[in-house]
């Protein structure tokens, strides 16, 4: 096995093609993340029998608790004060 590392063409025209490498995706949406949502059902003459539901977020830890710690501000912003 090779030790190069893999790299991805990606572009929307023919001129937009650039190379990046896996590693650098991989990178990008653990900084920002990514959140994959889908469901399965499973029904037998309309009547649903099974359902699947499938909910994943994938990010980084820090960027995580950015992200909370961000909400958590907002809803204190929000909270109306007494005067």
């Amino acid at each position: 096995m090779s030790s190069a590392p893999q790299r991805v063409t990606l572009g929307v025209g023919p001129d937009s093609e650039q190379e990046v490498s896996l590693l650098e995706i991989l990178d990008h949406v653990l900084n920002s993340g990514v959140v994959i949502q889908g469901s399965i059902v499973i029904s037998l003459a309309g009547v649903d029998l099974v359902y699947v539901g499938l909910n994943v977020v994938l990010t980084s830890v820090e960027t995580a608790l950015k992200t909370l710690k961000l909400e958590e501000k907002a809803k204190l912003k929000q909270i109306p004060r007494r005067s």
